[in-house]
Protein backbone atom coordinates (compact mmCIF):
# COMPACT_ATOMS: atom_id res chain seq x y z
CA UNK A 1 0.00 0.00 0.00
CA UNK A 2 1.05 3.00 -0.96
CA UNK A 3 2.59 5.77 2.31
CA UNK A 4 -0.51 7.71 3.00
CA UNK A 5 -0.24 11.73 2.67
CA UNK A 6 -1.40 13.54 4.96
CA UNK A 7 -1.36 16.63 3.39
CA UNK A 8 -3.80 15.30 1.28
CA UNK A 9 -6.03 14.41 3.88
CA UNK A 10 -9.01 16.32 4.39
CA UNK A 11 -10.62 14.78 7.74
CA UNK A 12 -13.89 15.21 9.84
CA UNK A 13 -13.26 14.89 13.15
CA UNK A 14 -16.14 14.25 15.62
CA UNK A 15 -15.66 15.09 19.59
CA UNK A 16 -12.91 17.33 18.28
CA UNK A 17 -12.90 19.59 21.46
CA UNK A 18 -12.51 17.11 23.83
CA UNK A 19 -9.30 15.86 25.22
CA UNK A 20 -8.40 12.46 23.28
CA UNK A 21 -10.45 14.69 19.98
CA UNK A 22 -7.58 17.87 20.39
CA UNK A 23 -5.23 15.80 20.83
CA UNK A 24 -5.95 13.88 17.76
CA UNK A 25 -6.58 17.54 15.80
CA UNK A 26 -3.23 18.69 16.96
CA UNK A 27 -1.10 16.14 15.58
CA UNK A 28 -3.23 15.89 12.36
CA UNK A 29 -2.48 19.20 11.63
CA UNK A 30 1.40 19.19 12.66
CA UNK A 31 1.47 16.20 9.70
CA UNK A 32 -0.73 19.18 7.29
CA UNK A 33 -4.18 17.25 6.74
CA UNK A 34 -7.32 19.42 6.90
CA UNK A 35 -9.28 18.78 9.74
CA UNK A 36 -12.79 19.69 10.13
CA UNK A 37 -13.27 19.90 13.73
CA UNK A 38 -16.90 19.11 15.26
CA UNK A 39 -18.32 19.93 17.80
CA UNK A 40 -21.93 20.78 20.05
CA UNK A 41 -20.43 23.79 22.10
CA UNK A 42 -19.15 26.44 19.85
CA UNK A 43 -16.78 28.22 22.41
CA UNK A 44 -14.60 25.19 22.42
CA UNK A 45 -14.33 24.20 19.11
CA UNK A 46 -13.72 27.68 17.71
CA UNK A 47 -10.92 28.23 20.00
CA UNK A 48 -8.89 24.89 18.99
CA UNK A 49 -10.06 25.77 15.43
CA UNK A 50 -8.12 29.37 15.50
CA UNK A 51 -5.11 28.46 17.20
CA UNK A 52 -4.80 25.02 15.02
CA UNK A 53 -6.35 27.18 11.88
CA UNK A 54 -8.79 24.89 10.95
CA UNK A 55 -12.13 24.70 9.63
CA UNK A 56 -14.72 23.81 12.50
CA UNK A 57 -18.69 23.55 12.51
CA UNK A 58 -20.94 23.12 15.11
CA UNK A 59 -23.55 21.29 15.06
CA UNK A 60 -24.82 17.74 16.77
CA UNK A 61 -25.05 15.25 14.89
CA UNK A 62 -27.53 12.74 16.30
CA UNK A 63 -29.90 14.22 15.18
CA UNK A 64 -31.19 14.89 11.69
CA UNK A 65 -30.15 18.80 11.06
CA UNK A 66 -26.58 18.16 12.79
CA UNK A 67 -26.19 15.35 9.98
CA UNK A 68 -27.68 18.06 7.26
CA UNK A 69 -24.83 20.30 8.30
CA UNK A 70 -22.09 17.95 7.93
CA UNK A 71 -23.24 16.81 4.38
CA UNK A 72 -23.64 20.26 3.02
CA UNK A 73 -20.09 20.50 3.95
CA UNK A 74 -18.96 17.56 2.51
CA UNK A 75 -20.51 18.40 -0.53
CA UNK A 76 -19.18 22.12 -0.35
CA UNK A 77 -15.72 20.69 -0.63
CA UNK A 78 -16.63 17.52 -3.37
CA UNK A 79 -15.61 19.35 -6.38
CA UNK A 80 -12.73 21.26 -5.14
CA UNK A 81 -8.82 20.08 -5.04
CA UNK A 82 -9.56 19.09 -1.03
CA UNK A 83 -12.95 17.03 -1.04
CA UNK A 84 -13.25 15.11 2.36
CA UNK A 85 -11.45 11.74 2.55
CA UNK A 86 -11.99 10.45 5.90
CA UNK A 87 -14.36 9.87 9.21
CA UNK A 88 -13.09 9.59 12.79
CA UNK A 89 -15.77 8.57 14.81
CA UNK A 90 -14.14 10.03 18.47
CA UNK A 91 -17.57 11.85 20.18
CA UNK A 92 -18.19 9.76 23.13
CA UNK A 93 -20.72 10.20 26.38
CA UNK A 94 -20.04 7.92 29.39
CA UNK A 95 -22.97 7.81 32.61
CA UNK A 96 -21.00 5.34 35.27
CA UNK A 97 -22.75 3.65 37.70
CA UNK A 98 -25.31 1.15 38.41
CA UNK A 99 -27.86 0.16 36.03
CA UNK A 100 -30.74 0.55 38.45
CA UNK A 101 -29.87 4.25 38.38
CA UNK A 102 -29.64 5.08 34.83
CA UNK A 103 -32.12 7.12 33.44
CA UNK A 104 -34.20 6.35 29.98
CA UNK A 105 -32.65 9.60 28.71
CA UNK A 106 -28.91 8.51 30.11
CA UNK A 107 -29.76 5.22 28.27
CA UNK A 108 -30.49 6.46 25.09
CA UNK A 109 -27.57 9.11 25.03
CA UNK A 110 -24.93 6.98 25.41
CA UNK A 111 -25.93 4.71 22.68
CA UNK A 112 -27.20 7.27 19.71
CA UNK A 113 -23.34 9.06 20.61
CA UNK A 114 -21.61 6.17 20.76
CA UNK A 115 -23.25 3.78 18.75
CA UNK A 116 -25.99 5.09 16.71
CA UNK A 117 -24.27 8.55 15.13
CA UNK A 118 -21.06 6.56 14.65
CA UNK A 119 -23.23 4.08 11.90
CA UNK A 120 -25.10 7.12 10.65
CA UNK A 121 -22.57 9.10 9.76
CA UNK A 122 -20.49 6.16 8.28
CA UNK A 123 -23.84 5.40 5.86
CA UNK A 124 -23.72 9.22 5.35
CA UNK A 125 -20.51 10.09 4.07
CA UNK A 126 -19.69 6.23 2.55
CA UNK A 127 -20.72 7.83 -0.78
CA UNK A 128 -18.36 10.14 -0.95
CA UNK A 129 -15.40 8.54 0.48
CA UNK A 130 -15.48 5.75 -1.94
CA UNK A 131 -15.26 7.91 -4.40
CA UNK A 132 -11.63 9.20 -2.96
CA UNK A 133 -10.25 5.80 -1.88
CA UNK A 134 -11.16 7.34 1.92
CA UNK A 135 -11.32 5.62 5.42
CA UNK A 136 -12.93 6.00 8.55
CA UNK A 137 -11.46 5.01 12.16
CA UNK A 138 -14.10 4.02 14.76
CA UNK A 139 -12.16 4.96 18.27
CA UNK A 140 -13.90 2.22 20.29
CA UNK A 141 -12.49 0.86 24.01
CA UNK A 142 -11.35 -1.88 25.51
CA UNK A 143 -14.96 -1.81 27.19
CA UNK A 144 -16.07 -3.03 23.84
CA UNK A 145 -14.42 -6.70 24.60
CA UNK A 146 -14.87 -6.59 27.95
CA UNK A 147 -17.79 -6.52 30.26
CA UNK A 148 -16.95 -3.94 33.21
CA UNK A 149 -18.98 -3.53 36.15
CA UNK A 150 -20.71 -0.16 36.63
CA UNK A 151 -19.95 0.17 32.71
CA UNK A 152 -22.72 -1.35 31.18
CA UNK A 153 -23.94 1.07 29.06
CA UNK A 154 -20.99 2.11 27.88
CA UNK A 155 -19.72 -1.27 27.08
CA UNK A 156 -23.13 -1.91 25.63
CA UNK A 157 -22.11 0.95 23.02
CA UNK A 158 -18.65 -0.10 22.43
CA UNK A 159 -19.09 -3.60 21.89
CA UNK A 160 -21.96 -2.78 19.26
CA UNK A 161 -19.11 -0.21 17.64
CA UNK A 162 -16.91 -2.83 17.46
CA UNK A 163 -19.34 -5.40 15.89
CA UNK A 164 -20.78 -2.62 13.78
CA UNK A 165 -16.78 -2.02 12.53
CA UNK A 166 -16.10 -6.15 12.07
CA UNK A 167 -19.11 -6.18 9.85
CA UNK A 168 -18.50 -3.51 8.13
CA UNK A 169 -14.54 -4.39 7.31
CA UNK A 170 -15.90 -7.67 5.71
CA UNK A 171 -19.20 -5.99 4.04
CA UNK A 172 -16.64 -3.61 1.98
CA UNK A 173 -13.36 -6.01 2.06
CA UNK A 174 -9.68 -4.96 0.76
CA UNK A 175 -10.67 -2.70 -2.14
CA UNK A 176 -12.90 -0.13 -1.15
CA UNK A 177 -13.23 2.24 2.13
CA UNK A 178 -10.50 0.87 4.59
CA UNK A 179 -12.51 0.92 8.08
CA UNK A 180 -10.58 1.01 11.15
CA UNK A 181 -11.36 0.33 15.25
CA UNK A 182 -9.02 0.92 18.00
CA UNK A 183 -9.29 0.16 21.21
CA UNK A 184 -7.91 2.80 24.38
CA UNK A 185 -8.18 1.34 27.57
CA UNK A 186 -8.84 4.40 30.24
CA UNK A 187 -7.21 7.59 29.09
CA UNK A 188 -7.19 10.68 31.35
CA UNK A 189 -9.40 13.23 29.81
CA UNK A 190 -12.88 15.09 31.18
CA UNK A 191 -14.77 11.83 30.00
CA UNK A 192 -14.02 10.05 33.13
CA UNK A 193 -16.53 10.97 35.92
CA UNK A 194 -15.87 11.17 39.56
CA UNK A 195 -17.11 7.30 40.01
CA UNK A 196 -15.37 6.14 37.14
CA UNK A 197 -11.73 8.08 38.37
CA UNK A 198 -12.51 6.56 41.56
CA UNK A 199 -12.94 3.17 40.32
CA UNK A 200 -9.55 3.61 38.45
CA UNK A 201 -8.00 4.28 41.65
CA UNK A 202 -9.23 2.07 43.89
CA UNK A 203 -8.43 -1.12 41.23
CA UNK A 204 -4.62 0.48 40.07
CA UNK A 205 -5.41 0.98 36.50
CA UNK A 206 -3.43 2.05 34.49
CA UNK A 207 -4.40 5.35 32.34
CA UNK A 208 -2.91 6.99 28.92
CA UNK A 209 -2.59 10.57 28.22
CA UNK A 210 -4.02 11.46 25.32
CA UNK A 211 -1.72 12.67 23.54
CA UNK A 212 0.07 8.84 23.41
CA UNK A 213 -2.95 7.52 22.58
CA UNK A 214 -3.75 10.43 19.95
CA UNK A 215 -0.49 9.37 18.31
CA UNK A 216 -1.00 5.54 18.43
CA UNK A 217 -4.33 6.47 16.21
CA UNK A 218 -2.46 8.22 14.12
CA UNK A 219 0.21 5.15 13.48
CA UNK A 220 -3.08 2.80 13.02
CA UNK A 221 -4.22 5.01 10.17
CA UNK A 222 -0.88 5.09 8.14
CA UNK A 223 -0.42 1.90 8.66
CA UNK A 224 -4.00 0.46 7.71
CA UNK A 225 -3.71 -1.53 10.76
CA UNK A 226 -7.69 -2.53 11.20
CA UNK A 227 -7.77 -3.32 14.94
CA UNK A 228 -5.86 -2.78 17.98
CA UNK A 229 -6.19 -2.79 21.41
CA UNK A 230 -3.70 -0.20 23.33
CA UNK A 231 -2.27 -1.14 26.43
CA UNK A 232 -1.26 -4.20 28.59
CA UNK A 233 -2.59 -5.98 30.27
CA UNK A 234 -5.70 -4.74 29.11
CA UNK A 235 -5.28 -6.29 25.30
CA UNK A 236 -4.49 -9.56 26.66
CA UNK A 237 -7.62 -9.65 29.38
CA UNK A 238 -9.78 -8.56 25.66
CA UNK A 239 -8.23 -11.73 23.71
CA UNK A 240 -9.27 -13.94 27.34
CA UNK A 241 -12.64 -12.90 27.40
CA UNK A 242 -13.20 -13.82 24.65
CA UNK A 243 -11.88 -17.27 24.30
CA UNK A 244 -12.44 -18.23 28.54
CA UNK A 245 -14.79 -15.23 29.49
CA UNK A 246 -16.18 -17.28 32.32
CA UNK A 247 -12.33 -16.89 33.10
CA UNK A 248 -12.80 -12.83 33.32
CA UNK A 249 -15.88 -13.02 34.97
CA UNK A 250 -13.97 -14.87 38.11
CA UNK A 251 -11.72 -11.54 38.65
CA UNK A 252 -14.47 -9.10 38.61
CA UNK A 253 -15.64 -10.02 41.78
CA UNK A 254 -12.86 -7.50 43.39
CA UNK A 255 -13.81 -4.64 40.89
CA UNK A 256 -17.66 -5.39 41.55
CA UNK A 257 -17.40 -4.82 45.48
CA UNK A 258 -15.32 -1.33 44.87
CA UNK A 259 -18.11 0.19 42.79
CA UNK A 260 -20.69 -1.20 45.50
CA UNK A 261 -18.28 0.59 48.24
CA UNK A 262 -18.08 3.63 45.99
CA UNK A 263 -21.34 4.24 45.04
CA UNK A 264 -22.66 4.62 48.40
CA UNK A 265 -19.76 7.07 49.11
CA UNK A 266 -20.50 9.26 46.33
CA UNK A 267 -23.97 8.98 46.23
CA UNK A 268 -24.36 7.55 42.74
Amino acid sequence: MAKLNWQRQHIILTGAAGGLGAELAEQLSALGARVLLLGRTETSVQDLAQRLQQPYLTADVTDARGQQQLLDYVELWQHTKTPVTALINNAAVNSAGMLSQQSTNDIAQVIQVNLIAPMQLSALLMPYLNQKQGWILNVGSVFGSIGYPGQSLYCAAKFGLRGFTQALQRELGTHSIRVMYCAPRAIATSLNDPLTTAMNDATGSSVDSAGKVASKIIKQIADAKPHQVLGWPEKFFAWLNGAMPGVVASSMKTPRKILYRLTQELGK
